[in-house]
């Protein structure tokens, strides 16, 4: 059984070494022995010096210790989430009149589009999961421009208010548990 795994482990370590590129030489003068005492080639041994390597330096990245990871997050994103030409539509008309405000917080806008019936769809723009703008869209294009500057308009104000917003819903008149 155990000489089946030690098959096994070779024969995964040729397949390493041809996906690699590298070509084993067998040097029988410099061949080391495992912890079992089976003779390890220098190819493999470089394989896996390599690989130990590489599990160190990314455990060191997740450590936090390479300078170039820290502090990476993507903030302030439009996430296109329509179905139709008139949704990207809009969605293109917003991102051409978004300015992004000057904050501390982080924020991502979702674009979203619901099929409704009859004439257009409903075109929801969300902020952090908070509905801040709904409206139906129909197909012309001078409509779906005006629209998406309202929407950029509100998406501002929501955002430049955002503390004041946040603070009057944290105030003493909406805690409690609601019971009478």
């Amino acid at each position: 059984m155990n000489r089946w795994i030690t098959y096994m482990v070779m024969i995964q370590a040729i397949l390493l070494m041809s996906i690699t590129g590298v070509v084993a030489q067998q040097d029988t003068a410099s061949t080391a022995r495992d912890s079992k005492g089976n003779e390890v080639p220098p190819a493999l041994r470089k394989i896996v010096e390599q690989y130990e390597e590489k599990v160190k330096s990314d455990t060191l990245i997740d450590q936090g210790n390479d300078p170039s990871d820290r502090d990476f997050v993507l903030n302030n994103l439009v996430m296109d989430e329509t179905l139709s030409k008139m949704g990207h539509d809009f969605y293109r008309f917003f991102n051409d009149n978004w300015n992004p405000p000057e904050t501390d917080e982080s924020f991502t806008i979702y674009i979203n589009e619901m099929p409704s019936p009859g004439m257009g769809n409903m075109i929801q723009v969300k902020i952090n999961y908070d509905e801040i703008f709904r409206q139906r869209i129909s197909p012309k294009q001078d409509y779906i421009k005006q629209l998406a500057q309202m929407a950029v308009r509100q998406s501002e104000n929501y955002i430049a208010n955002y503390e004041q917003i946040k603070q009057q819903l944290e105030g003493e008149d909406m805690q409690g548990t609601g019971i009478y």
